[in-house]
């Protein structure tokens, strides 16, 4: 399977200090010599999808990075996942990895469980399941931004926009998610830089690695 990745960094900080007044991509919790939060994501991305896309906002690229922008403005993440899976489809990519820039500790390793349990999905039933996500057990929710879509969701997503539904909870019919559980242990993987006390919280840490948490056997 060829398996594109996109880094969703359009977002527009409001709790950060107001619309656009700070660029989350470019925070460096780690200090100046460390990576910059798009840095991280991208690198962590890199390591299991080619090509890799950064989904901006119009008007915002950043050098150096394959840039998609959002078709339809002022959605939400859905805007950069439609001109992600876009720009995948068109590539010939089977699926697209998405992660948040803002998830500072999110890492391949635990993506790649996403990728694993596609394929066993897809062996058992016959065809790709259209997202493939991770839950909190029990929880009942999923993550969208630490996902997997399949190229055919592309429809689906662009019918949801047109609607003016920009939810993307409701875009994938439920027997045709893959979800895979996380654990209490394991939720500092999905810890989310929303405001500056967040930044401070993710510098305690080590990129890619929450504080306390083991990350072998992943």
């Amino acid at each position: 399977m060829k398996l594109g990745g996109l880094v969703t960094a359009g977002g527009l900080a409001t709790r950060m200090g107001g619309p656009l007044a700070v660029d989350k991509a470019l925070v460096r919790p780690w200090g100046a010599s460390g990576p910059t939060l798009l840095e991280r994501a991208y690198g962590e991305l890199a390591r299991l999808a080619s090509p890799v896309w950064v989904a901006c906002r119009a008007g915002r690229s950043y050098a150096g990075y394959a840039c998609v922008t959002d078709a339809t403005p002022d959605c939400g993440p859905m805007g950069g996942i439609e001109a992600g899976l876009a720009a995948a489809e068109a590539a010939g990519c089977a699926a697209l990895a998405v992660l948040a820039c803002d998830m500072p500790f999110m890492t391949a390793g635990m993506l790649e469980r996403l990728t694993a349990a596609r394929e066993a999905w897809t062996a058992r039933r016959g065809e790709a399941p259209l997202m493939t996500a991770f839950t909190l057990r029990g929880s009942g929710y999923f993550q969208c931004l630490s996902a997997v879509y399949d190229t055919a969701v592309l429809p689906l997503l662009r019918a949801s926009l047109r609607a003016g539904r920009f939810g993307l909870y409701g875009v994938t019919p439920p027997e045709r998610r893959c979800l895979v559980d996380f654990s209490e242990a394991e939720a500092g993987f999905f810890f989310n830089v929303n405001t500056p006390e967040d930044v401070a919280a993710a510098g305690r840490g080590r990129p890619g690695e929450p504080e306390g948490l083991t990350l072998s056997g992943l």
